[in-house]
Formats: C-alpha cells, sequence, structure tokens
C-alpha cells in the first residue's frame, strides 16, 4: 500500500497506460461472453456478464482516479483512487448480492442450457483473453511498483476464475448436468462478493484519513 503513496509520475503515467489497455480489452471480452451467454440461455455466464460489465465501469473508475491522483501534489496522495476502490467494491458486494437471488430464484424452474460447440468455443476465447490480460497487467504492476494496477490485475486474475466456473458448468449441461450451471452463477456470485469485500477494505487502507483514525483507535485500545 505504501508504494501507491510514493507513486511517482513515471508510475501513475505507465499505470493509466496500462488500465486504459485493459479498458478496451476488457471491452471486447464482454461483447464475446454476451453473444455466448445469449445463445446458450446460461444463468452462469450471464452472472460472469454482469460482473465483466462492473469490471469495465471498476477500470474506467480506477482510471479516471489515477489521472486526478497524479494531478496532486505527492503530499495529498492517494486521495482518490482508496475512494474509487471503495466504491468499487461496495458496488461488486450489490451485485454478488443480486446474483445469489438470481440464481437461487432458478432453482425453482427447469434448467435451460443450451450450449452449443461455438457457444464453449466462444467462453474458451474469453478465458484465455482474461488470462493473458491479467498476467500482463501483473507483469507491469512488477515492473512499475504500482499497487493499483497490482491489484487491478489479481482482479482479472479473479474474473477468469469465474469465466472457468461457467465454462466447466456450461459443459457439464452438455452431458446433462444443467443444473450446474446454477450452481455456478450461485458460486460466481459469492466470488463477486469475496472480490468486493476486498477491495472495500484496500480503499480504506490506503485513504489517510481512514489510516489515521484506525492508527489512534489502535493507540487508544
Amino acid at each position: 500500500m505504501q508504494r501507491t503513496s510514493r507513486a511517482t509520475p513515471h508510475v501513475y503515467a505507465a499505470t493509466s497506460r496500462a488500465l486504459a489497455a485493459s479498458l478496451a480489452i476488457n471491452l471486447l471480452l464482454l461483447v464475446v461472453e454476451t453473444v455466448a451467454a445469449w445463445s446458450a440461455h446460461s444463468s452462469g455466464l450471464l452472472a460472469d456478464v454482469a460482473h465483466a460489465a462492473i469490471d469495465l465501469a471498476a477500470d474506467a473508475l480506477i482510471l479516471v482516479a489515477c489521472r486526478l491522483d497524479a494531478r496532486l501534489p505527492p503530499e495529498r496522495r492517494p486521495t482518490c483512487e482508496p475512494l474509487a476502490l471503495a466504491g468499487l467494491g461496495a458496488l461488486l458486494v450489490a451485485t454478488g448480492a443480486q446474483m445469489i437471488w438470481h440464481a437461487t430464484n432458478r432453482f425453482a424452474a427447469p434448467p435451460v442450457v443450451q450450449p452449443g460447440m461455438t457457444t464453449l468455443a466462444l467462453v474458451a476465447v474469453t478465458l484465455a483473453g482474461k488470462a493473458a490480460l491479467s498476467h500482463w497487467m501483473l507483469r507491469k504492476a512488477r515492473e512499475t511498483g504500482s499497487a493499483l494496477l497490482e491489484a487491478s490485475g489479481w482482479h482479472v486474475r479473479t474474473d477468469a476464475l469465474a469465466s472457468l466456473l461457467a465454462a466447466l458448468a456450461m459443459g457439464a449441461a452438455r452431458i446433462g448436468f444443467g443444473r450446474l450451471d446454477d450452481l455456478a452463477a450461485l458460486a460466481i456470485g459469492a466470488l463477486v462478493i469475496r472480490t468486493g469485500a476486498g477491495f472495500i477494505r484496500r480503499g480504506c487502507a490506503q485513504w489517510p484519513a481512514w489510516a489515521s483514525w484506525a492508527g489512534r483507535s489502535t493507540r487508544g485500545s
């Protein structure tokens, strides 16, 4: 966390470029995954699409926060990034809860997953794209020392895991285990909530005002 507070203009510029690239790639992957989800009527994949859409908003929010913080004097950094991370975390928690609620309601109806080979191929492309993107972002984070970029890279890797769960559930549906798709949606929802809680904790830990309050509380106890 301290790396972010001492970030240089070079680190902010490199982080901004990497986040912009991630935003463009995630947009392309979202289009591919949306086509696959609608063609298969997969609740697990639709849950992952909703997660990916939130990720796009997250990338945009963090990119704006990164550029705003880069304009601040060093003694005031970070200011916008922690708020963006905490806000994103709250949004992810709400999204994950909605996914779980939707998947739970679907248990009352028969499964309607209809995955074809084309759909599975599209999901495979999405999965490979997210895995490659996370690897690239984590490498850039190591090169620049950007804690924010590292957090974003691990978030993309979590997305890849969610896509893998959805793909495995769709594969199981092809051999008659369609209910696993709804179970995958539940698992993805729980994963999204966990990720969101992590973003809230990270944002609070980076926010100077919160860190100062936490330090006083610890000393007082």
